[in-house]
């Protein structure tokens, strides 16, 4: 059993919360932007560095044994990706920035808590 606290899972899996970074910055960019060429763009790129983001929190579940947080901040990465990317869309839907809000702070609260 390996006993990491949430400093040391930072440590060990740079590259996800990276990419958790730079996709929260597409994320604000194409939100805001007006100019649809740029969203549509943005959004494409978004996939990518998503795709990368799975990939590295994959690697977070080698480190760390299985838990019910870590399944739920798991699956609730995906209904993240899937609400930033409605948001794209239509950033002034109220019902998307509350998921949104709700999601990030139960995924946070789970990182830092509990996994």
């Amino acid at each position: 059993m390996i006993a990491l606290g949430p400093i040391e899972i930072m440590n060990h899996t740079p590259w996800h919360f990276l990419a958790a970074c730079v996709l929260l910055v597409l994320f604000f960019i194409a939100t805001f932007s007006d100019d649809q060429n740029l969203k549509t763009k943005l959004r494409k790129i978004m996939y990518v560095v998503f795709g990368f983001a799975v990939l590295t929190g994959c690697y977070v579940w080698t480190l760390v044994d299985f838990s019910l947080p870590l399944l739920i901040k798991s699956i609730g990465g995906f209904a993240l990706f899937w609400v930033m990317i409605q948001l794209t869309k239509n950033r002034f839907n109220k019902l998307y920035w509350g998921l949104f809000i709700l999601i990030a702070a139960v995924g946070l609260t789970l990182a830092f808590v509990y996994i």
